[in-house]
């Protein structure tokens, strides 16, 4: 087992962030210590705490920090550290300098895509230290290829995995949690979770509640999730559509929960209008609670839904798409409940936990061999 320094100094709290604990969680239980770095008072910061973990304060702003590096690289020699994995592009400028003096391998995790190319001689000085790039889809893979000063042969898709122990289908939780709603077995349940903007097809969602409303009486609408750092006036704008829409009395807004698991058994149709997904953790979750899903068709959730196997795909913003598919598994009882029992089929078969963890730590081995 190696001793593991996972690093994240990003201040905000989304997929990236979230999986850093998690993940840190999971690596710990099959044996490896594990050292986190992170900003302090950060989201992160205070979930891996919540978790058991004591992280070491690394605030990071911009891209050059003297005073940082020569901490990390202290850091590194006191601890031991066999192995760094950092998950945050921005946070290389300062680990790679604090690494130049430790033959410490050093992995990266790209969760989101590059738009402009990386080849100048400050990222190929940079990225000669990196010793392999995990890409969270397919579509990561290819940008980081067509961005990045790598090679192919040091860039690997490992998918993100679910804990099958905490997601998976419980008549007790929905039983519970569409009490607690005030839902009847007659009401159709439809949600949407994520950061509260604009991106994350909120709008098209509840544009949907808003037409689908003389067909389907019965449907109700849950949101479940907050603005992310620094983003609260687009939540606020997208909440005020519920009223100015006047579809108040058949959309949920429930905020932050910390209880997904149990509100993904309370829906009968999970649906994901993003406008661009490197990789949609959340489908993985609500597909292994046996959920049908409508999706957008977008990078990286390609990775994820087989149209009409297991969910049903339709373009970004296109909210006439949107209604068809949901109005299509509205009206047919017997579908939905083929699409998901395949939903949980193919996440038992592609995403599960013990997957990811597996492929990951054969990178982990494949750098530490060469040390």
């Amino acid at each position: 087992m190696a001793t593991i320094m996972q690093i994240c100094a990003s201040p905000s709290w989304g997929g990236m962030e979230m999986h850093v604990g998690f993940l840190s969680t999971h690596l710990a239980r099959q044996g490896h210590r594990i050292i986190p770095v992170c900003c302090p008072g950060s989201p992160l910061d205070r979930d891996l705490q919540e978790r058991g973990f004591t992280p070491l304060p690394l605030r990071l702003g911009g891209y050059f920090h003297p005073r940082a590096i020569s901490q990390l690289a202290q850091w590194l020699a006191e601890r031991q550290v066999d192995l760094v994995h950092s998950h945050y592009s921005r946070d290389l400028w300062t680990v790679a300098p604090a690494l130049q003096k430790r033959r410490v391998p050093l992995v990266l995790t790209k969760h989101l895509g590059t738009q402009k190319p990386k080849r100048d001689l400050l990222h190929r000085w940079i990225y000669r230290r990196v010793d392999h790039v995990v890409a969270i889809s397919e579509i990561i893979r290819q940008n980081i290829l067509a961005t990045h000063p790598i090679s192919a042969d040091r860039v690997s898709v490992v998918h993100h995995g679910v804990d099958l122990s905490r997601f998976e289908p419980n008549e007790n939780e929905r039983a519970s949690a569409r009490q607690e709603l005030g839902f009847t077995p007659e009401h159709l349940v439809l949600g949407i979770i994520g950061r509260l903007q604009v991106s994350k097809g909120y709008l098209e969602f509840l544009e949907m509640a808003r037409r689908l409303r003389p067909e389907l009486p019965q449907a109700r609408y849950l949101l479940i999730g907050e603005a992310s750092r620094g983003e609260t006036s687009a939540a606020q704008m997208i909440l005020g559509k519920i009223r100015d829409w006047q579809v108040d009395d058949i959309v949920y807004p429930l905020g932050f929960r910390r209880d997904i698991p149990r509100l993904l058994n309370a829906m009968d149709i999970f649906v994901f209008p993003s406008h661009a997904e490197a990789f949609g953790l959340v489908l993985i979750e609500a597909m292994a609670t046996a959920k049908p899903v409508v999706s957008s068709d977008c990078d990286g959730v390609l990775d994820i839904v087989r149209d009409r196997e297991t969910g049903l795909l339709t373009p970004p913003r296109n909210v006439d798409a949107l209604c068809a598919a949901v109005q299509m598994l509205a009206r047919d009882p017997a579908q939905r409940l083929a699409m998901s029992e395949k939903a949980r089929e193919h996440v038992l078969k592609f995403f599960a936990l013990e997957r990811m963890l597996e492929n990951l730590e054969s990178i982990y081995k494949k750098v530490l061999s060469k040390i």
